[in-house]
């Protein structure tokens, strides 16, 4: 479709545009960081200093992330723990791409679904540990007893309550009355929820990180600290057992590539959601969409189905949906005239997506992307009572259990490179929203030649259960107009939100010889240079 445009609109447009990025370039200048050497970009200011504290110490971007992430467990305890997964991108500076998949997985005596939504019915067998672990043996320079240093501190120390999480006390801790550990770590002494501005420390998860920085991480599946969590299933009728936890092992992950506009796109496949990123983007390659990008009428409703079928795709095999086959037989079938009341498949609910993400860059050019996950907030609620960390909560075991199998979800680490180098290393938080994010800031990027902050901040869409979401666009009424035409029912965000996906991302200029970093500022993160 060719599309044409007077000057006058076309200047109304651009100006719009305009108006929206530099607004949120000021927003978030907090979330943005320039480095010559290396970079580090997570969801708290406090993970990231601990990252940020590696480099300078000479480790290498692997060691950093490891860092990080379990830094995040002690100062995101909503969004990840010890109890936890995640998946893992690495690139290193010699060109090998590899990745770690540490989801968890269902115990090997479940057999019905719990269906309650939290307590040791839903907990899973934990990933993340052993995966840290693998990725610090197979390619980190320091130990994993320097590496958790950082974690182990702030534990002990304690990091000061934001709003969000003053917030997210109150609207999933009626939950903790009913779990002594949780009680007894995340709520007050008088039984009160913590507050902004308070110091939360936690004690017990100081001592289990520093068991683990003494012993390794396998303590957590075999010896003393397993059979804490052993002793605590068999109490309170869990369904995890000590072989359960004997068997567990991180493995090595699928990669998934992919090519958009002269990028190479990495990511992860298998028990990871990154097909649908590759699709999304191949999809995005037969358009010209920094055309239709001149026409909000046209570029939304484009926008949001592309991400839409990727969604819908997600469930088919990795082969099949990043195969350029798939990408035209979908490409084909996106006619605007069609798009009235589309039979989709409806969405039951809408998360925010209890998720976090790093991304990490180091002088030699290693860059590791990587997410992490308890699901929903808290996850199971349930925090064990001598460890002092939250189980993760399993969507398997609550809906469809199968002994042993390991947890798909939405997590996508991505790593874009130029000429074998990496040049975007990113992911986001988010639930399904996940991928979508990543695309959006990905065309942002290199379709409209936005900045990485621009690129991050500008205003997302998608579309779910037949109802567009668009957040803080500035809307003309010839484009609604035209949204209504197309009989899309429209739910407006009038700020930056959270659910639209919170994007981690670091940016390498090859040109200006420089590394930005770039936190959402739909995030309560921090971009730091070293």
């Amino acid at each position: 479709m060719k599309l044409f445009f007077s000057r006058k609109k076309t200047l109304r447009l651009i100006i719009i545009h305009v108006t929206i990025v530099l607004f949120y370039s000021i927003v978030f200048g907090q979330h943005v960081s320039e480095s010559k050497t290396g970079m580090v970009v997570s969801s708290t200011a406090e993970a990231t200093q601990a990252g940020l504290q590696i480099l300078k110490m000479g480790g290498n971007a692997i060691d950093a992330a490891a860092a990080t992430a379990f830094a995040l467990m002690v100062t995101d305890p909503a969004m990840c723990s010890l109890g936890g997964r995640s998946q893992t991108l690495i690139y290193l500076k010699n060109g090998e791409i590899v990745g770690i998949d540490g989801a968890t997985q269902s115990p090997s005596n479940v057999e019905e679904p719990a269906r309650i939504g939290h307590g040791y019915k839903t907990v899973a067998i934990p990933g993340s540990p052993a995966a840290l672990e693998k990725m610090i043996n197979l390619y980190g320079t320091l130990p994993l007893k320097t590496i958790l240093q950082p974690a182990i501190k702030l534990a002990k120390e304690g990091f000061e309550i934001n709003e969000e999480y003053h917030t997210a006390f109150r609207e999933y801790g009626k939950h903790f009355r009913s779990y002594p550990g949780s009680a007894k770590y995340f709520l007050k002494q008088n039984g009160d929820f913590y507050s902004k501005g308070e110091i939360l420390k936690q004690p017990a998860l100081a001592n289990t990180l520093q068991n683990m920085a003494n012993n390794g991480c396998g303590v957590l599946y075999r010896g003393q600290m397993a059979s804490h969590i052993i002793s605590d299933m068999k109490c309170n009728d869990g369904l995890i057992t000590d072989n359960d936890l004997a068997q567990y092992k991180a493995r090595t992950g699928e990669i998934l590539k992919g090519a958009y506009k002269g990028y190479d796109i990495i990511t992860r496949g298998d028990q990871c959601d990154g097909g649908s990123v590759i699709e999304m983007l191949h999809i995005l390659a037969k358009f010209n969409i920094s055309e239709y990008f001149k026409d909000q009428s046209q570029y939304i409703p484009l926008i949001a189905r592309i991400l839409h079928i990727g969604y819908l795709d997600e469930m088919l095999p990795d082969e099949v949906q990043v195969s350029d086959e798939t990408a035209t037989r979908r490409a084909k079938e996106l006619h605007f005239a069609q798009a009235k009341k589309a039979p989709l498949q409806l969405e039951e609910k809408y998360d925010e997506g209890e998720t976090n993400h790093l991304a990490v860059i180091d002088e030699d050019g290693n860059a590791v992307s990587l997410t992490q996950s308890i699901g929903p907030n808290f996850g199971s609620k349930v925090a064990n009572p001598d460890l002092g960390f939250f189980y993760a909560y399993s969507y398997d075991m609550n809906d469809a259990p199968v002994p042993l199998q390991r947890e798909k979800t939405s997590q996508s680490p991505t790593i874009l490179l130029k000429d074998g180098k990496p040049v975007v290393v990113l992911g986001s938080a988010g639930s399904n929203r996940i991928p979508g994010s990543i695309v959006q800031s990905i065309i942002n990027y290199i379709d409209h030649k936005m900045t990485p902050e621009q690129a991050i901040a500008y205003p997302r869409v998608f579309y779910f259960g037949n109802q567009l979401h668009l957040e803080h666009f500035a809307l003309d009424e010839p484009v609604k107009a035209s949204l209504d035409q197309l009989d899309f029912s429209v739910k407006n965000y009038f700020q930056l939100n959270g659910w639209f996906g919170r994007v981690q991302a670091i940016f390498v200029d090859t040109n200006e010889n420089k590394i930005i970093g770039v936190s959402d500022p739909r995030d309560n993160g921090a971009a730091m240079g070293l």
